[in-house]
């Protein structure tokens, strides 16, 4: 049977080591620690999750046929015949960076609802 990484399960490795990690250094789980280690994760997938979404929204096609059209020339030299056929950068990207954003998303729900309890909790 072929294991996919579904947004869920990804989600709840990084949730999983987050605490483990927690456990490991500081010896206790608090509301604190838990909201500064998911934040981490969740920064690192949103950040991912918006650069493959501004890629993708075909922000960057013209300035990539551009730079490709301007290489093309130089190596092929400015009377050449040949055509240049690029794919846009946006059909390249796709829509793989959804699954970033998913897991970023809940990492940083997680991260808020320990912070707000950190707030009305433990202090």
């Amino acid at each position: 049977m072929k294991q996919t990484f579904t947004p869920i399960r990804i989600f709840l490795t990084i949730l999983f080591l987050c605490i483990l990690f927690e456990l490991i250094i500081y010896g206790e789980l608090s509301f604190y620690h838990t909201t500064n280690l998911t934040f981490y994760g969740a920064a690192l997938f949103l950040i991912l999750g918006l650069f493959g979404a501004t890629l993708s929204s075909g922000f960057f096609d013209f300035f990539n046929y551009s730079m490709r059209k301007a290489a093309f020339n130089i190596r092929k030299g400015r009377n050449s015949d040949e055509e240049l056929h690029v794919k846009p950068l946006s059909k390249v990207v796709g829509k793989g960076y959804h699954f970033f954003l998913k897991v970023g998303s809940a990492l940083l729900i997680v991260c808020v609802l320990t912070l707000l309890a950190y707030y009305l909790i433990e202090r």
